[in-house]
């Protein structure tokens, strides 16, 4: 889907000697969520309501309301104007598109083709308009959505079940956001279904995918068959119906940079079950456990000890600040000894469902002074154990 087929055509622009007066009223007129500003011919800015609030008069002014008409109708467009604008180009995608609208915190950007003409402009209203369209919104009917397998064929074996009940498929879409290592997450719409058939065929589509929600467009009615949180069942074995339900993810840390590959998968899997994220760190005894202190070995060990109580507690509040930008349910939890036994026993005690933590790589003698955390924590933990290569 490119630009050139949802961006507005009919574009309305300033001069750079014209008024904000006339930028106000084109705006007004035309519901114009920008306009883009030319000096003989060529785009060199655009104002927005950002920009013509910003350079309206406060409602604490003294001026009286001939005042400011008199202001507004001296005020050039160029004077008010952000100069040198984001554009895209007529071939971009709307996807492309709505990641610069995202990354640059506006509402809409000018399209310049390759000789630098203005030949429209595109903003969020008209990506949404492209949105509805591309999930067949319009059609009302059913949206289903499934957890399947990522891998060739699986969604092919969900789209032949609704065509031999005589459904018409208006939009698919898949994404892997929020499913776990293996899943996508599938979104079906149909109409033209026979309502007669209708639990037959869920009865079939459950039997093929697992089933997270439906909702009937036409009816107005929603249902949730589970929590997203749920893995399908595991069907490595015949008549199996166990399923894998993960609510506490333990992240363990050493705040080092080979630990952050493992705190984002961490937190994607405590994204994707919707579960609790605790974030758990050992005091090691051992120096050797803090190799950004080993270069400042104070003479002092009380003086050593408080450092690292210091470092270590403005670590997981910073770990958690960060984890809390997208998990809801954060803990945090310190212990003392050797991480390895400390790992297991505390994820004994706290029911831990996932253990998540990184390799480091060390040899030679941090390796063999220390060992290999994760190895010893995968001989004897109690639950499944992620290693996230650093």
């Amino acid at each position: 889907m490119l630009v050139k087929y949802w961006m507005n055509s009919d574009v309305v622009t300033l001069d750079v000697n014209d008024t904000m007066q006339d930028a106000l009223s084109k705006t007004k007129e035309h519901r114009l969520p920008l306009l883009p500003v030319l000096r003989k011919g060529k785009l060199v800015g655009i104002i927005t309501d950002r920009d013509l609030k910003r350079a309206s008069a406060s409602d604490a002014t003294t001026l009286d309301v001939h005042e400011l008409a008199y202001l507004i109708a001296k005020i050039k467009a160029e004077d008010i104007m952000t100069k040198h604008p984001i554009t895209v180009p007529p071939d971009f995608t709307l996807e492309e598109t709505a990641a610069v609208l995202w990354m640059n915190n506006v509402s809409g950007v000018p399209v310049v083709d390759a000789q630098g003409n203005i030949v429209g402009t595109i903003s969020q209203k008209d990506i949404f308009r492209a949105l509805i369209s591309l999930s067949g919104f319009t059609h009302r009917g059913l949206q289903f959505a499934f957890r399947v397998e990522d891998r060739p064929g699986s969604i092919k074996e969900v789209t032949d079940i609704i065509r031999k009940f005589g459904a018409r498929l208006v939009s698919i879409l898949t994404s892997s956001e929020r499913a776990p290592a293996g899943y996508r997450n599938l979104y079906v719409r149909l109409y033209d279904i026979d309502r007669d058939k209708l639990p037959a065929l869920m009865a079939e589509l459950k039997q093929k995918a697992f089933m997270l929600y439906m909702v009937d467009h036409r009816e107005d009615t929603r249902e949730e068959y589970a929590e997203s949180s749920v893995v399908p069942e595991d069907k490595g074995s015949p008549g199996s119906s166990r399923t894998f339900r993960t609510k506490k993810v333990m992240l363990c840390t050493d705040f080092s940079k080979n630990s952050l590959p493992a705190r984002r998968v961490a937190v994607e899997y405590a994204k994707t079950f919707n579960a609790a994220l605790i974030i758990f760190h050992v005091v090691n005894p051992r120096l050797l456990g803090y190799p950004h202190l080993e270069d400042t070995i104070p003479v002092d060990m009380d003086e050593l000890h408080r450092k690292v109580d210091e470092m270590v507690n403005f670590e997981i509040e910073q770990a958690a600040k960060s984890c809390r930008q997208e998990v809801d349910n954060v803990e945090t939890r310190l212990s003392s000894g050797d991480p390895a036994v400390e790992i297991v026993r505390f994820a004994e005690r706290c029911a831990a469902d996932l253990i998540v933590m990184a390799t480091h790589g060390w040899t030679g003698l941090r390796h063999m002074l220390l060992g290999s955390v994760a190895e010893n924590v995968l001989r004897s933990a109690p639950c499944p154990v992620l290693i996230v290569k650093s």
